[in-house]
């Protein structure tokens, strides 16, 4: 075998240990049981050496038992960072079978081997493994489609699942270039860490973690029906039961977030992404990009004054930036709060012709009510008010606003009733003009001069959408600008280049170097 490598999320524990002993009375709760089930455990690397335990994995630990019959823990195992690969290894007549499944778990040059003797039974563990555990075969597993969008730390590809033909959408980040980069690796850490910990209906699903010798990859769930604004653009009209519902979907994210202890701190049109082209009165919004979220109540964040000028929080985007400083959810409220002046107005609350002078706007935080669609005392505009107040003591939390009276006219079980819907705006002329000017603005450089972090969005929903072809991807081991083919040459299909570097690299990094901690 190969030489082993290291994992890009491995750390200098002193004394670490893949499996501890229990300490004290431990109690698994089942609601956390994502599967249990019965494996055998190698015993000094000998296949014929070899003990069976019963198992029990959760979210957060794996535990070996004795036995079914007699549920006594032997061991733990934190499951965070550790990585899961697979093998089918030729049987030497252990037990009178032709082949033997295996399963090594391996963190800090620390390995344990585990197997089964049942294909279905393997089966049936990898299926709730990868829900853990870093895995190891993503090559193997997925076929690349076709690349749909780029950033500078990452690149998206459509990929599908070879056994099932599922498809997602894959974040594909180089090594090499996330620890070149100032806090590369810890914001990938973080945004790895922030969605394992959610699951919610109105936010993009983190389906698994890959690693190989020079990329990570995060596969997500796959949303296509694209950015919030882009397909409000192509309406006939844009009416106040899907302003409702917009929100409804945003809000109750941002409260699920929050009874995390989450912030997302990017909160704007871009990262709100359709699950599907369909109606915004029955639509299924979904929050996404994580890479400036944080949890609120740590030490201190990874990034203090970040987000889009336009849309941050006054207590973000005024934040002393050589202070610890830490501010709560509700700044979420206000980006949120933002997007609905946003969809009742048609423009934007901070507008300006260049981006520093929105970011000027931006810090101010005085906000033009005085226009026509907002004239009115309606449970609209109230709510609106609310959600923008500065001082954010005073502010509405997402919880609160939900149960503003404006979510009492259209319910989610009558939003087919009769009630009239007021048309906000027959045509989207506007949204295609803010829509343009904001892409615009994007690419000017914008950080000049300022402290605030501003991440590139490169989820766009758009599954349709190649980069240039003429600019292929060699290999991942860099994220830096790729060089063009000479024209002259034979044009190669993207997808014999797009990952393909990392083949093959998989089942070498257990070997030489790493400890067995099968024996005890």
């Amino acid at each position: 075998m190969s030489k082993p490598i290291e994992s890009f999320f491995d750390s200098k524990e002193k004394n670490f240990s893949l499996w501890e002993k229990p300490s004290g009375d431990i109690v698994i709760d089942e609601k956390e049981i994502l599967f249990q089930a019965p494996l055998y455990r190698v015993m000094n690397d000998n296949m014929a050496e070899s003990r069976e335990f019963y198992f029990v994995l959760t979210k957060k630990y794996m535990f070996m038992l004795k036995s079914e019959e007699e549920p006594r823990i032997l061991r733990v195992m934190r499951t965070k960072w550790v990585r899961c690969d697979y093998q089918k290894v030729k049987n030497d007549g252990i037990m009178g079978e032709s082949s033997v499944f295996t399963i090594l778990l391996i963190r800090n040059m620390r390995y344990t081997k585990l197997f089964t003797l049942d294909g279905s039974h393997f089966m049936k563990w990898k299926t709730n493994l990868c829900k853990v555990f870093l895995q190891c075969d993503f090559h193997t597993k997925f076929h690349t489609l076709k690349m749909i969008g780029k950033g500078s730390f990452a690149r998206v590809y459509l990929v599908q699942n070879k056994e099932n033909g599922r498809r997602y959408a894959v974040k594909a980040f180089s090594k090499e270039y996330l620890k070149s980069q100032n806090k590369g690796k810890e914001s990938l850490i973080n945004e790895i860490e922030v969605m394992q910990k959610l699951n919610h209906e109105f936010v993009m699903n983190l389906e698994e973690v890959h690693e190989s010798k020079n990329s990570i990859y995060l596969v997500l769930e796959l949303l296509e029906g694209g950015e919030l604004l882009n397909y409000i653009s192509v309406q006939n009209k844009l009416s106040l039961r899907d302003c409702h519902r917009i929100m409804y979907c945003i809000l109750s994210a941002l409260a699920y977030m929050n009874d995390r202890k989450i912030m997302h701190r990017d909160l704007k049109p871009d990262n709100m992404i359709l699950k599907k082209k369909e109606s915004l009165s029955h639509c299924t919004l979904k929050l996404v990009d994580f890479g400036l979220a944080t949890q609120y109540d740590i030490d201190e964040y990874l990034y203090k004054r970040c987000g889009t000028p336009g849309f941050v929080a006054p207590e973000v985007i005024n934040a002393p930036s050589n202070q610890n400083i830490h501010y709560d959810p509700k700044c979420d409220v206000f980006s949120a709060g933002v997007i609905f002046y946003i969809l009742l107005t048609e423009k934007s609350p901070f507008d300006g012709r260049s981006f520093k002078e929105i970011l000027q706007k931006n810090k101010k935080c005085q906000i033009d009510f005085d226009v026509k669609p907002l004239n009115s005392n309606s449970p609209a505009v109230d709510l609106l008010r609310k959600m923008l107040i500065k001082d954010p003591v005073k502010r509405l939390s997402a919880k609160q606003a939900l149960k503003h009276p404006f979510f009492a006219l259209y319910s989610i079980q009558n939003s087919d009733s009769g009630k009239e819907d007021a048309i906000l705006h027959s045509n989207g002329a506007k949204f295609q003009e803010m829509i343009k000017k904001q892409k615009k603005l994007m690419l000017e450089n914008h950080q000049e001069g300022s402290s605030l972090i501003v991440r590139k969005q490169i989820i766009n929903g758009e599954t349709q959408t190649v980069s240039d072809t003429s600019a292929m991807i060699h290999s991942l081991r860099s994220m830096s600008t790729p060089k063009k083919i000479n024209h002259a040459d034979k044009r190669t299909s993207i997808l014999k280049y797009v990952l393909l570097n990392n083949q093959g690299e998989g089942h070498d990094i257990y070997n030489s170097g790493f400890v067995n901690e099968d024996a005890y």
